[in-house]
């Protein structure tokens, strides 16, 4: 990498100046003067006088017997450094000519010239050549499915199955699906190239038809998958459930927490974010999504910080940047200023980039929410669902959004059926039903829904086990996982209030929550709201 000697001392103070005085480094005071301190020594040829202890001692005023490992403060605070640079040089030093960074593990900044930014049309071209997007993205190719009947009218059976499938397929757009175009016998089309290959099957007796499916990954040359669906055909309907059963090995297939995405992901988990494809990026997304942790949220964060820079076009890198600032404004995640009316701009940027995307619409309507508008955040929620009503992928995720906006029973019932069919529905959509049984006071209802919550890293796990506990008077157990919601946000006597109107908007389901928590013996600051 290149270093301070290839660079002018000017350059690199111009451009400290200009990191500082801009808007977008979100920094504090003291973080102004560790960049300084770290910059200047460096400029000095002081370097190797950059450790720990020199920084506390000098930019936090800690006293000469500091203790780094009994105080962690220089690591803390030399995260947040690096997140403040990686976003000042996402918004607004994007065509800076100088880039200062803090590798990870040192405290010593490194600088080197910062190549300008390719032009649109330049974005999918390299050294050697023009790259498709099928270099780029994960390919699927789904083959004609086999009619293993002795009916050979059936073949038309299998046809609609293939069709089917791709087509549901073809819903998930950080895949691309392939088909073998057809051809005459004199001339054969030939197979287009893909990673992963997607097989099946279907014999017909004279009452029961059974398909079978299979994925292949041709890098490994192995089978990731299989599976084998059965009806009755005197009692199915066939056109529905070729539909229904396309939607399902769809979602298994291709959904944020399906095959491909977690053997891609596994492939991707030590590339560094400069080197990760935008779909790597996106599943950097999807890992934060599973598990809600910080560290995940941090990794999503910086992957899809990089991927905007090197893919400025792709609808979804915006809107799960918008997607982050608004999770980790409403749940407050992780220490980092993410203002949601930022998260609101990446999100209308993506509309703006592909306004018929149903995920893009959902994720503006729970930023609506958040943010308090409620009237424009349910038009949102329609507008995705009037996109596609009959969408396997996201409709829990729409009823999460109308039901926290308003419309409880619709929103319910659209969890409830994609919980049904989707063998990857989200965990936290039974926080809605939750809230719905909570609402109507029926305590054993909602604490029945408790048992199915797989999200440990946030606090409405413990909190909602709480609530429903402490309304069924079973207050030692609710005050056991009162110490874990503490645990998670030791804050949230403070902060409680308001991380709970984040999310629910009827006064009477937040009076109902703060009352079972104070059963529970925690009592909320009531100055804190909204």
């Amino acid at each position: 990498m290149t270093n301070e000697n290839s660079l002018s001392r000017q350059l690199i103070e111009t451009q400290l100046l200009r990191i500082l005085s801009s808007p977008e480094f979100k920094a504090t005071a003291r973080l102004e003067r560790f960049l300084k301190f770290i910059v200047g020594k460096t400029l000095e040829g002081q370097a190797d006088e950059i450790k720990g202890y020199s920084i506390a001692t000098t930019v936090f005023g800690r006293k000469n017997n500091f203790n780094q490992s009994k105080d962690p403060i220089v690591s803390i605070e030399a995260r947040r450094l690096r997140r403040s640079l990686e976003r000042y040089y996402l918004i607004d030093g994007m065509r800076d000519p100088v880039f200062i960074d803090i590798p990870k593990g040192s405290y010593i900044p490194t600088f080197r010239f910062q190549a300008p930014l390719p032009t649109d049309s330049l974005l999918t071209e390299t050294a050697s050549g023009t790259e498709s997007t099928l270099d780029k993205w994960p390919t699927v190719l789904v083959r004609q499915f086999q009619n293993l009947s002795d009916d050979t009218n059936q073949s038309l059976m299998a046809e609609g199955f293939t069709t089917e499938l791709a087509v549901e397929l073809a819903r998930y757009q950080d895949i691309i699906v392939l088909m073998k175009p057809s051809g005459s016998d004199e001339e054969p089309t030939s197979e287009p190239a893909a990673r992963f290959i997607m097989e099946g099957s279907l014999r017909c007796g004279p009452k029961k038809l059974r398909v079978s499916v299979h994925l292949f990954d041709t890098r490994s040359d192995s089978q990731l998958w299989g599976n084998c669906f059965q009806c009755n055909l005197e009692t199915v309907d066939l056109f529905n459930y070729q539909e229904e059963i396309g939607k399902i090995i769809a979602a298994t297939i291709a959904e944020q927490e399906g095959i491909i995405v977690k053997t891609l992901s596994l492939e991707s988990r030590n590339k560094p974010p400069t080197e990760m494809e935008t779909y790597e990026a996106i599943y950097k997304f999807y890992k934060f999504e599973s598990t809600y942790s910080a560290e995940t949220f941090l990794e999503a964060l910086t992957a899809l910080e990089h991927a905007a820079i090197k893919d400025p076009e792709c609808s979804h890198v915006w809107a799960y940047l918008g997607g982050l600032y608004t999770e980790n404004y409403g749940l407050e995640i992780v220490d980092l200023e993410t203002p949601i009316e930022k998260g609101i701009q990446f999100i209308e940027k993506a509309i703006q980039l592909d306004p018929s995307n149903q995920r893009i619409r959902i994720w503006m309507a729970e930023a609506r929410l958040i943010n308090n508008q409620l009237p424009e955040g349910l038009s949102e929620a329609k507008k995705a669902l009037a996109l596609n009503p009959m969408s396997l992928i996201y409709l829990d995720s729409i009823g999460y959004a109308l039901a926290l906006l308003g419309e409880w029973e619709q929103g319910c019932t659209l969890i409830r059926k994609a919980i049904s069919l989707n063998p990857y529905a989200h965990s936290y959509n039974y926080y809605i039903l939750c809230w719905d049984w909570l609402r109507r006071k029926e305590y054993e209802k909602a604490h029945a829904e408790t048992f199915r919550f797989r999200l440990p890293n946030i606090f409405w796990d413990p909190l909602n086990r709480a609530v429903t506990l402490a309304h069924l008077e079973r207050i030692e157990e609710a005050k056991q996982n009162v110490k874990e919601v503490l645990k998670l946000n030791p804050d949230f006597h403070a902060r409680g209030r308001t991380l709970i109107q984040h999310l629910i908007k009827a006064d009477d389901l937040v009076e109902c929550i703060i009352e079972g928590l104070k059963k529970a013996g925690l009592d909320l600051d009531r100055s804190q709201t909204g």
